[in-house]
């Protein structure tokens, strides 16, 4: 019997230590997974339609004169924001625009100006308003509906 005992210890510790290794490596999956899905985005509604509206009015006493729409929706807003923080827009938002008066906008102004590009690029609208906060935007990852890479003007087809 004794012989058998080394044997059998070498077993118990061949099973326990190939328990860890799968528990481990499930924690690591499910770790991953739990991390991937915990991040938020820009299509959970991030602003309010009012936010927008008053976005709308600031781009177009600040940003129509050197700006279209179309610099910043579809193709040429996926192109640059899509999967950057919502941080990311408003900072540069915040210290770079206007062109005529960097860093001029008020951080309120600034959000709402933000918001006003995601209403264009058919982001949802949410229960309140997007915080002109870029700790608070640092959580939220920039996406778009497939749809709006491609462009936000619909044309109708001809009968």
């Amino acid at each position: 019997m004794k012989g058998s005992r080394p044997f059998a210890r070498a077993r118990c510790c061949a099973v326990v230590a190939a328990t860890l290794l799968l528990a481990t490596r499930g924690y690591a999956q499910t770790a991953s997974r739990a991390a991937a899905s915990s991040q938020l985005t820009t299509l959970v509604g991030v602003y309010t339609d009012s936010q927008a509206a008053r976005g709308k009015d600031v781009y177009a006493g600040s940003c129509r004169s050197c700006h279209t729409p179309v610099s910043h929706t579809g193709v040429m807003f996926a192109k640059w924001w899509v999967h950057k923080p919502l941080s990311d827009l408003y900072t540069f938002v915040a210290k770079n625009m206007p062109k005529n008066d960097p860093g001029s906008l008020d951080p309120y102004d600034a959000a709402d100006v933000v918001a006003y590009l995601l209403k264009m690029n058919q982001m949802p609208v949410g229960p309140s308003d997007m915080p002109p906060d870029v700790d608070s935007l640092k959580k939220f990852r920039i996406e778009v509906k497939r749809s709006t890479k491609s462009s936000p003007v619909r044309r109708k087809k001809k009968p």
